[in-house]
């Protein structure tokens, strides 16, 4: 039997240069990393590209010997470089997202109901609400470019802060008859809860949406195979067309909200 004509060695030889397309996808993440992105969010694409790659050195059979070890060591020098190329640029990383995070933090504060005196009015609720809103904005819009510490302490402060608005819309509800409180006060409050809810919603779709788009960009970046490029283009005109349309939505809820935030304080 020819060389050429082995099972295996075509195998083999397939599966290297299977891994060998993905490393030079991994390439094209190195070097300045992805200009204009985030410093997290860029090396995050980085590392799941690096982690796939890992898994198919464990995963793909058959391997020569000799291409595995060619390839692992071609791998391997990219991560080496890039490991280090973070670690250098570790502080600019922390002082990036101690920026963010002291902002959200500030906001917070200001958030944060009185813990003695008469119970917050209406309007107080609807301010510092707003205000902790803005703070939830704020970590949803900077958190690819925070460290998990900032993140989590961000976010539990604000869940924290949160359950105590609960309570005071509560506490103001049962203080209140349904006579006392207008039916205008009443829709408005609704509507402003659903609108909450929507906007929250809109935004985790637009981020996902966001990352998906970045994830085709990448991969048109290395492709060289006309069927997955055409089916990738496609792809990707459908997602900006979507984004497109969550970033109208989101601007129309937020009008919503402002102008029925406007009509509790009375204004």
């Amino acid at each position: 039997m020819k060389p050429q004509d082995d099972p295996w060695l075509k195998n083999a030889h397939k599966n290297a240069e299977h891994i060998d397309r993905e490393i030079r996808k991994l390439e094209s993440l190195t070097g300045p990393i992805k200009e204009n992105r985030p410093l997290i969010t860029k090396y995050q694409d980085f590392w799941n590209q690096a982690k796939l790659i890992t898994a198919l050195f464990k995963e793909l059979k058959p391997l020569a010997q000799s291409d595995r070890d060619l390839l692992w060591k071609k791998f391997n020098g990219f991560c080496w470089e890039i490991k280090e190329k973070q670690k250098a640029e570790y502080g600019a990383i922390e002082s990036l997202s101690q920026g963010h995070y002291d902002e959200i933090m500030k906001l917070v504060e200001l958030a944060q109901l009185p813990s003695s005196g008469p119970p917050p009015k209406i309007h107080e609720l609807v301010e510092r609400g707003q205000i902790l809103k803005t703070a939830g904005d704020l970590l949803g819009k900077f958190k690819h470019e925070m460290i998990a510490k900032h993140k989590k302490t961000s976010f539990d402060r604000i869940q924290k802060i949160r359950e105590t608005h609960d309570l005071a819309w509560e506490s103001v509800k049962a203080g209140k008859s349904p006579r006392q409180q207008s039916a205008t006060e009443i829709r408005v409050r609704k509507n402003l809860e659903d609108n909450y809810e929507r906007n929250r919603k809109a935004v985790i779709a637009l981020e996902n949406f966001q990352i998906g788009r970045g994830h085709i960009r990448t991969f048109l970046a290395t492709c060289e195979i006309p069927e997955k490029v055409a089916a990738a283009q496609a792809q990707l005109a459908e997602t900006e067309r979507r984004i497109r349309d969550i970033e109208d939505g989101i601007r129309k809820l937020e009008k919503w909200i402002e102008e029925d935030e406007r009509t509790l304080r009375g204004e």
